[in-house]
């Protein structure tokens, strides 16, 4: 045996053992670990609101922002107290501050020729010479706040959530699009908040005696056949199908809206929680709001109207503190006889504490949040059958495993970051394997050719 030949049946040995090796970390892998862990900013401070990266001093009467926004700004209109005009340039406008010692001033800097969120900061300066007077060497002291975010985190625009649903088929999404606007009636221009409470009655009233287990073929069907199984009788639907339905039809109805969920589980046998709802992004709040058709629930918001996402229930669930909070909700056959709830067949508002039961045993300390990024298939598990029958579900199923996870976010730690690092690395490390073994056979064949050494 040549040293090729060695090398091409050690490398063809090599790739083989971390076939298996891979195969064998995805069918035996915990569920609960398929998840990477992050922060609520990640979350909840999309890119679409601009946001401060960095703060720098030009020099002690000179700031500068390092902004960070999907919309890229030219110009900016900065104003002082309300006045005395400035203009900033770009994403790193720098700008002139009051350095008065101790005095509170605001600067509002308006993006020129832009749908972009302005920002509001105030500052109060307090010089080194203070802190000197009184015995002690420090820098000067910049206090400031600010209207948007500000810090280095991870961020996506919203329309990273955002399901396209090009899988379900130019046809039926034509229909989704036609029942919409003729007898859901959701209009162009329409205010978020209407077309939701429009949105949410119209399936409510559809999907009327559609709960119960789900078939196993509705983890890989497409959610226009999903809701078509749901309302004419031949499938049933737990809240994850019912969470799925709203994420599709909220978003061909223009209102950007993600899956999420929120369950621990152990040996994905014992289970601590488990509930699928979604979240939908108010643009005229720039703020993500928790909502749940399988429980009528469209919106929540405190006692300010602002919407409420589902880490600020999960929250506030942990100390009981839903004085004050308000949810928004359609009153059918589930709540028409709930003691509290007026009206029948209406939208209400009513305090969230009358109908949060759910939330109160599901949003535990152990819970893990879940965001699922499109494609918005179900997870596989336990029954692969569905590789073999829907490419979007296979594929969507495979970029998740390596490459885009579902986020979580917890009050425990949660594996995620350490699984996904395992995968990749074994992952990549078949590839090069099989291109080194692929190489090696090139190389010999064309030695062989050549009437070189074997």
């Amino acid at each position: 045996m040549t040293k090729r030949q060695w090398l091409i049946r050690a490398s063809a040995v090599l790739f083989l053992l971390l076939l298996v090796i891979n195969l064998y970390v995805f069918f035996t892998r915990e569920w609960e670990s398929s998840f990477s862990p992050t922060s609520y900013a990640t979350l909840y401070y999309p890119l679409d609101i601009p946001t401060v990266r960095e703060w720098k001093l030009v020099d002690r009467n000179r700031l500068q922002l390092d902004l960070a926004c999907t919309n890229e700004i030219k110009e900016w209109k900065i104003l002082t107290d309300g006045g005395n005009e400035q203009v900033g340039v770009g994403m790193k406008p720098s700008f002139r501050i009051d350095t008065t010692f101790s005095e509170l001033h605001t600067y509002r800097l308006i993006p020129v020729n832009q749908q972009t969120q302005p920002i509001e900061i105030s500052i109060r300066f307090y010089g080194k010479e203070f802190y000197a007077s009184l015995g002690m060497q420090h820098v000067d002291v910049y206090v400031v706040r600010a209207n948007v975010p500000c810090g280095k985190f991870e961020q996506y625009p919203v329309s990273e959530w955002v399901d396209d649903y090009r899988y379900v088929g130019e046809q039926a999404l034509t229909e989704v699009d036609r029942i919409l606007h003729e007898e859901v009636r959701i209009r162009d221009g329409e205010p978020t908040f209407a077309r939701m409470e429009k949105l949410l009655p119209y399936l409510r009233r559809k999907l009327k005696g559609s709960g119960g287990v789900p078939k196993d073929d509705e983890r890989w069907m497409n959610p226009w056949l999903l809701y078509n199984e749901l309302v004419s009788g031949t499938g049933k639907g737990w809240c994850t199908q019912n969470a799925q339905t709203w994420v599709f039809w909220a978003n061909r109805a223009g209102i950007p809206t993600r899956f999420v969920f929120g369950a621990r589980t152990q040996d994905n046998s014992i289970v601590y929680t488990g509930h699928s709802w979604a979240e939908s992004f108010i643009r005229e709040q720039n703020r993500w709001a928790f909502v749940d058709l399988s429980q009528g629930e469209i919106y929540v918001t405190d006692k300010e109207g602002r919407v409420l996402n589902t880490a600020d229930i999960f929250h506030l669930n942990q100390h009981n503190a839903f004085d004050s909070t308000f949810v928004r909700i359609y009153v059918d056959w589930q709540w028409e006889k709930h003691a509290g709830i007026p009206g029948k067949d209406t939208v209400v508002t009513v305090p969230f504490a009358l109908c949060n039961e759910l939330y109160r045993s599901e949003y535990t300390a152990q819970s893990i949040l879940k965001y699922r990024r499109p494609p918005n298939v179900e997870d596989v598990r336990e029954i692969y059958a569905g590789f073999f029958m829907d490419k979007t579900f296979l594929l969507g199923n495979l970029e998740r495993y390596l490459f885009k996870p579902q986020l979580a976010y917890s009050l425990y730690p949660t594996e995620g970051g350490h699984t996904y690092f395992i995968r990749r690395f074994l992952f990549f490390a078949l590839l090069t394997s099989f291109v080194s073994w692929m190489t090696l056979l090139a190389v010999g064949k064309i030695a062989k050719m050549r009437g070189g050494p074997r």
